[in-house]
Formats: C-alpha cells, sequence, structure tokens
C-alpha cells in the first residue's frame, strides 16, 4: 500500500519520534511506500533548516531528527493547507494514498492555531482512503476532545497503552490497543546483566507527571559506588536547573526530604544530587543511547498520575527500551498500573519489573534501586525470561500489520478485538466549546 504519515507540529513531540520512526521502518519492512509530512496552517511554507545539523540523526523516515527539537522537515516533507487553494491541493496530494495515519491526530490549541477552522477538510476525503488516528495521551477526553468533530472519517484509533484506550471509550470509532513499535533487532539475552556494573538510567521528557524530581530527591541516597545518568530534557527540566526560576517545589525541604542531611535544606535538589554523583547527558543519539542502556542494571521511569491511573495502564515506551537491552526497569504503581500493588493489564511487579510506590519517600525509592541493582540470579533471570516473551507485542513489524488491519476494520491489537465507544456528553459539550471560542467554527458540522 501507499501510506502517508501525518503530523501537526506540537511544541514537544518526546516519545513521538521514535514511535514514528519506528513505526515506518515496520510499514516499510512490509514492503509499503511510506511517505511523512508535516501539516501547517499558512499559506506557504519553506523547509526548516539549522546550523547545526550534527545534532541530528537520520531514521527511517529519512528525515533528520533531534530527539528534543523534532525533525527538521525538508520543503517536499511540509504542506500548508490554509486556504482553499491548499486545500484543493490536499485533496489532490492524498489521491495517490490508500492510507493516511495521523500521528497527532487534530491541531492543538497553540496560539498559531487560533481561528483555523482548514483543519476540518482535511479528514473529508473518499472512505476508500482509510484513516487511523494515533492515541498517545492518557487522558483525551481533557487533552483534545475535538477529535469528535472529525471522528466520522475515520476507521480506526490506535492506542498505544491501556490508559489510552480505554480513555478512547468516549469517542464510537473502533479502536484497538496497539503497543509502541520497537526494533528488537538488538534483542540483548542479557547473559552478562550479573556482570554489569551496579548502574542506572532515566531518559524522560521533563514533564509534571513523570515527577523527575522524585527520582533526582532518591539520588542522594543511593550509594555512591552506583553509577546514576540522567538524559532527556524538556520544561521542567529548565525550572528545575534554572538560576531565577526554579519552581518552589525543586528546592531541598524538610516535608519531601525526610532522611536528607539538613544542611542541604533550601538548595536545589539539582545540584544536591550533581554534588552526590547523578551524570547530566542531555539529549541523546539512538545508538548512544541503547549502548548506556546495554551498560546499565536499571532502567527507570519515574512516571506517575493519579488522573491517569484512574483510567488505566500509563507506562512509557523508555521501558520497553530498557529491556531490549537488557536493563531491569523500576517503574511506580500509579503509572505502570491502576492500583497500589503495582499490577497492571501488561506488566506485573517482581515479575517484568521492580515497582517504587507512587509516595515513597527518596530514601525508599533509593533502596529500591539498590535492591534492584543486587537482584538474586534466579529472580533476574526470571525477570528477564518474562518479559522476552512479552516483547513480541511490541515487534514494529507486527505493530505495523496491527496498524493496516484496524484501518480495514479487523480484529487485532494487544486484545484481539476492535471496541467500539460511545461518545460522552463531556466530549460533545467540550467539541462545541473549543470550535466555537478557539478555533472560532461559527456552525457545528
Amino acid at each position: 500500500m501507499k501510506i502517508l504519515i501525518t503530523m501537526y507540529g506540537i511544541n514537544s513531540p518526546g516519545g513521538i519520534i521514535n514511535h514514528n520512526e519506528q513505526l515506518i521502518a515496520g510499514l516499510k519492512q512490509q514492503g509499503h511506500d511510506v511517505n511523512f509530512v508535516e501539516l501547517i496552517w499558512r499559506e506557504s511554507v519553506k523547509g526548516k533548516t539549522t546550523k547545526n545539523t550534527d545534532e541530528y540523526e537520520t531514521g527511517a523516515s529519512g528525515i533528520p531528527v533531534h530527539q528534543g527539537k523534532g525533525w527538521l522537515f525538508p520543503a517536499a516533507n511540509r504542506f500548508a493547507y490554509k486556504g482553499d487553494w491548499n486545500l484543493k491541493r490536499w485533496k489532490k496530494f492524498v489521491d495517490d494514498y490508500e492510507m493516511i495515519i495521523w500521528q497527532i491526530p487534530v491541531p492543538t490549541k497553540q496560539r498559531d492555531n487560533e481561528g483555523n477552522t482548514d483543519w476540518l477538510a482535511l479528514y473529508d476525503l473518499p472512505p476508500d482512503i482509510r484513516q487511523v488516528a494515533i492515541i498517545h495521551d492518557g487522558n483525551m477526553e481533557k487533552s483534545y476532545p475535538w477529535i469528535h468533530q472529525i471522528s466520522r472519517h475515520l476507521h480506526g484509533l490506535a492506542c498505544v497503552h491501556p490508559c489510552a484506550f480505554h480513555g478512547a471509550s468516549v469517542l464510537d470509532v473502533p479502536r484497538a490497543l496497539i503497543f509502541n513499535p520497537q526494533d528488537l533487532g538488538s534483542l540483548t539475552r542479557n547473559n552478562d546483566w550479573k556482570n554489569r556494573k551496579n548502574s542506572f538510567i532515566s531518559m524522560q521528557t521533563f514533564k509534571g507527571w513523570k515527577h523527575v524530581d522524585d527520582l533526582v530527591r532518591a539520588i542522594p541516597h543511593v550509594s555512591k559506588n552506583t553509577r546514576k545518568l540522567m538524559a532527556g530534557g524538556g520544561i521542567e527540566h529548565n525550572y528545575m536547573t534554572s538560576v531565577d526560576k526554579c519552581k518552589p517545589q525543586y528546592f531541598v525541604s524538610e516535608e519531601r526530604d525526610p532522611d536528607i542531611d539538613p544542611i542541604h535544606y533550601g538548595r536545589k535538589i539539582w545540584d544536591v544530587a550533581l554534588e552526590h554523583g547523578m551524570e547530566w547527558l542531555g539529549y541523546l543519539r539512538q545508538e548512544r543511547i541503547r549502548f548506556l542502556l546495554r551498560q546499565s542494571k536499571v532502567v527507570i521511569d519515574p512516571s506517575w498520575s493519579v488522573a491517569y491511573a484512574k483510567v488505566g495502564d500509563h507506562f512509557n515506551r523508555v521501558v520497553v527500551d530498557g529491556i531490549i537491552e537488557g536493563a531491569i526497569p523500576i517503574a511506580r504503581n500509579l503509572g505502570i498500573s491502576t492500583n497500589e500493588e503495582g499490577v497492571g493489564e501488561v506488566f506485573k511487579p517482581y515479575e517484568n519489573y521492580m515497582m517504587v510506590p507512587h509516595d515513597a519517600t527518596p530514601l525508599e525509592f533509593a533502596e529500591k534501586i539498590e535492591e534492584t541493582c543486587n537482584l538474586p540470579d534466579y529472580l533476574s533471570n526470571e525477570i528477564h525470561q518474562a518479559n522476552y516473551t512479552l516483547l513480541a507485542n511490541f515487534e514494529r513489524e507486527r505493530v505495523a500489520q496491527q496498524y493496516v488491519s484496524l484501518a480495514f476494520n479487523m480484529p487485532t491489537g494487544f486484545y484481539g478485538d476492535l471496541k467500539v465507544g460511545e461518545v460522552s456528553d463531556k466530549v460533545k459539550n467540550k467539541t462545541e466549546e473549543v470550535m466555537s471560542d478557539f478555533f472560532k467554527l461559527s456552525k457545528q458540522v
């Protein structure tokens, strides 16, 4: 098939970058012809340029990409859709494709989209062009319910984790649980795990709900003999390290750091962590990430959200990245599951990962890191073996086939079936409000 993947502009693509590159790779492995374009609400666009090309790498899309900044789209891969002429051009452009995958389902409420109603016409295509939207978010009803405005054009929703799947039940579109695609070509069988030096790595897009500060607070309590690697970046990292705009919650306090030496009260948690051996790596190329994961015993995802946990499991792809390279994951109970015990639909504590409660103290978090680095052979082997079986569900070519099956309404995904929900009143009301107030649609369609 000839398949088009689209991308609206967003401020922080994060894990969407690797999702997209791996999905394209999987589709191409299946023999599909795949193109990738950025949709821009302007009358015309030029290609993106930068002087720092060395910071970019090129994956399956063929477009240079940076883990923090996103893709460096050339002019040929940017489509201006503002105005009737451009929309006619779009209809002619997509007529060559049999399937469209909406990597970002709808435009976001960014300032440059205010008053934009042209996006509605992008989906109004012949039914033989199969359209699938990807749901990355765990609370779609709150984040972008206006997808309801165009949902009648969609043939399926690909939900990347149970939280996204259950959250999308407020739409009457067939949906499947289809995990983030992964390259299993570098799968490490972990024979060397016990011989690795005690070390952990955490790679995050620093957002509030990911609670990277919980891990940063734990670092002073981790053994000085354990290597402590932090990578990534984002808005909360900027606040955490800012000279004059550091948020109050990113300072050491008696309440949040009950076991630390009082000499550190009032200091930035970031500075204290650096003094206790934290190595800050920033954004990394994929090759470097894989190398460091193969050197580390542990990969840590500190994310948790009470709101997401009410909906479903909300694990991040970094957990699977670590498993592929032989690291054992540490994750939070209200991130990887919906309950205090940390028993999720996909991941189970002491079977697939080591669990840290969402309300653990920094010392308790550190103790779990030390426990994981020193697991007995029988338990580390059991975790590795269980995760090998689980990984098959993330293999990129298998995931790619699931997207095609979903597009043609065939049972697929982790649950093996498609579900169709009902449009909630909240979605209807919020859609009407946003379409009128932000997108300036004068009449509901």
